[in-house]
């Protein structure tokens, strides 16, 4: 799938499958879809910047629409330089949900990318507030937090100063002993929330 697609019809089929997605999620009681997927939000190339940037709000302006009226979050995911082509951190993703203009739409806040494209760990928490939609975290190396060298406590503290009430999704590689390393990320990030 190629978001920004030079086809039309490419691009209307995105629409109408963003869509079920909103349906699906509604009925689910789902509240937050995470729109990271580099590859295809990337724009391909030969098509240039500005006109696959517009097509990728148009996507998210009619998707928008629908998801406002099912109470589902767009979250827009900032992914690192060497996974994707397009929206690096959190100040890009919130151009992005300003200019598509829905009240549906929000940001991602990825310690693993925030690391790689960010000066801060806390200042993109404190710059999106209101409009952080959903948290992945990880440490440097993707794996557990506490397994490289991020400090979360003050992220917690700047989740925490925005009032963010969301999902704080862990979103590691795990070891062979996965039931261990899951443990082990979810009672460090519960001293941390709590």
């Amino acid at each position: 799938m190629t978001l920004a697609s030079p086809s039309a019809a490419s691009r209307k089929r995105n629409v109408l499958y963003t869509k079920r997605l909103i349906d699906l999620a509604h009925n689910l009681g789902g509240r937050v879809l995470v729109w990271g997927s580099p590859r295809s939000r990337d724009i391909p190339r030969g098509v240039a910047f500005r006109r696959g940037y517009s097509w990728l709000v148009d996507l998210l302006k009619a998707s928008g629409a629908l998801a406002d009226t099912r109470g589902v979050k767009i979250a827009i995911e900032p992914i690192n330089r060497f996974e994707s082509t397009i929206i690096h951190n959190a100040r890009e993703a919130l151009s992005l949900v300003r200019e598509a203009n829905r009240r549906s739409l929000g940001i991602v806040y990825d310690t693993f990318h925030t690391s790689l494209e960010e000066a801060s760990f806390t200042d993109p928490i404190l710059l999106a507030g209101e409009q952080l939609a959903a948290v992945h975290v990880s440490d440097c190396n993707r794996k557990i937090p506490g397994k490289g060298h991020i400090d979360f406590v003050p992220i917690f503290a700047a989740l925490k100063k925005v009032r963010y009430s969301g999902y704080v999704t862990l979103e590691s590689i795990v070891s062979a002993d996965y039931r261990r390393d899951l443990v082990s990320g979810r009672r460090y990030l519960e001293r941390l929330i709590n």
